[in-house]
């Protein structure tokens, strides 16, 4: 459990590995259990966000109940789940939000969040009572925004919401850009250009994040392997069915993929920004690999861009080519 001294500092649990990893999720709690549990943000079952706990650490507060509000603040760890690269959120403190300090952003954004959709052959949980709270409190249920899962400068702001937010800081270690891609319809669907950000000494650690856009080749051009990037994101799932719904519920059953998806573009690390405090030997071994040279364990003298790239500029160069001014 965190001491008073550290909640107030978010810098003491900010950077579990030495960079940047903090967020937090704000929903239903649904099923608590033994060191795990899931927070709904919308009406739809499928869309749960798993999180993780230690017990004995970061406990769920012993009057929080399932289905009140609830708070997480989270750490993010890549994992393998049947050779699937996914991201797990462990919660380091669960709170209470209170609803007579809810900001009108903080409380129509939950509220927008539950407005979303849900699938014909998804279990809708309708309007629980905490979420009645919220609305009482906000007044007239607002607008639902369109939100679009894709990184577009015209629609940045709308797709940031105040109760899922992500901040990472680390080095690429691999990329993998889809183009030209199609839905079961066939029409077209934006690019998707996928990227490990690694933080630890085990690759299998690192965590996908995604983004969704058109003609995201540019800016994958630039993120190069080893290049320290910062990265703010939304805690999501991919759902995808698997087959067709119960006759008898009318629910699908789904697939379920928890990763980051990119709400920004990525910006670069500089030495001097306190985003990446240490200076893994690991990274050194990354960009040896490059060159077929044998791997060194001697740490760097300094967390620095790789030499001869000058990442702000490649990466300004990038966002120029994506989003021309004008």
């Amino acid at each position: 459990m965190l001491p008073m001294d550290a909640k107030r500092n978010a810098d003491s649990y900010s950077y579990p590995n030495g960079m940047l990893n903090s967020g937090w999720i704000v929903g239903v709690l649904r099923l608590p259990g033994e060191g795990k549990c899931f927070i709904q943000q919308t009406a739809s079952e499928n869309h749960m966000l798993p999180v993780e706990f230690d017990p004995r650490q970061a406990p769920l507060p012993r009057d929080l109940k399932e289905w009140d509000l609830v708070m997480a603040y989270c750490h993010f760890i890549g994992a393998r789940e049947n050779d699937v690269r996914i991201v797990r959120a462990k919660s380091i403190r669960f709170e209470s939000p209170n609803l007579m300090h809810m900001d009108k952003r903080f409380a129509e954004d939950v509220m927008r969040k539950w407005s979303v959709k849900v699938h014909a052959a998804a279990k809708d949980s309708g309007v629980p009572a905490a979420i009645e709270a919220v609305a009482k409190v906000v007044g007239d249920v607002p607008a639902k925004e369109e939100r679009m899962n894709s990184v577009d400068w015209r629609v940045l702001k709308l797709n940031k919401n105040a109760t899922n937010t992500v901040q990472l800081a680390g080095f690429v270690q691999a990329k993998s850009l889809e183009r030209n891609r199609v839905n079961a319809e066939g029409k077209p669907m934006n690019d998707r250009l996928v990227v490990l950000l690694r933080q630890t000494e085990d690759p299998d650690k690192s965590i996908p994040i995604r983004w969704y856009g058109r003609n995201l080749e540019p800016l994958a051009n630039t993120l190069t392997r080893g290049l320290p990037i910062k990265v703010q994101g939304e805690y999501r799932l991919d759902v995808k069915a698997l087959g067709a719904p119960d006759p008898e519920s009318g629910i699908a059953p789904v697939s379920k993929l928890p990763y980051i998806e990119a709400k920004d573009f990525p910006g670069p690390v500089t030495p001097d920004s306190g985003l990446i405090k240490i200076a893994p030997f690991w990274v050194a071994e990354m960009l040896e690999m490059g060159t077929r040279k044998a791997p060194r364990r001697e740490a760097p003298a300094q967390v620095a861009t790789p030499a001869g790239i000058d990442s702000a500029a490649i990466l300004a160069d990038a966002l120029n080519d994506i989003n021309p001014k004008g």
